[in-house]
């Protein structure tokens, strides 16, 4: 069976993630909730829900928006008065990382946005930080066909 076009997008999301320099070259995961904070930096991909779906009866697809959460974690500069600024730093290398360059992935998708962010500060006697971002995939397959996109 062929691969939907969502499950390439994703990949190519993971791959478009990975081995940044920003990230200590570290490889970007799929929902992984079991992070080994012993080896951070650390990226993981969600894939969410459809935020929406129209209808192009023109081309006769669904042009499907995708939301996609973006997880990483990080080792907390040892002070405190610098966390802040760690923070805006990764969350910077990620918009770019994930929005700069190719936004259609490929030609997968139309393009990818950047909605919205946050950041975990460490709680007290944690050393961690995180930055998760979300970003919304615009992409279309034919009607009743998530693998083909046949558009012109």
């Amino acid at each position: 069976m062929p691969t939907p076009i969502r499950e390439q997008i994703l990949d190519a999301l993971a791959a478009k993630l990975s081995g940044l320099p920003a990230f200590g070259g570290t490889p970007a995961q799929r929902a992984n909730s079991e992070l080994d904070v012993r080896n951070l930096p650390a990226i993981s991909l969600w894939d969410g829900s459809d935020a929406s779906v129209e209808h192009d009866q023109v081309y006769r697809q669904a042009v499907v928006t995708t939301q996609v959460g973006v997880e990483t974690v990080h080792q907390a500069d040892a002070d405190h008065e610098t966390w802040s600024t760690q923070a805006n730093t990764i969350l910077a290398a990620l918009i770019a990382a994930a929005t700069g360059g190719d936004r259609t992935l490929g030609d997968l998708a139309e393009t990818v946005r950047y909605t919205g962010s946050t950041i975990y500060y460490p709680e007290p006697g944690s050393d961690i930080i995180g930055v998760d971002i979300v970003l919304e995939v615009r992409w279309r397959h034919d009607l009743g066909d998530p693998y083909t996109n046949s558009s012109p």
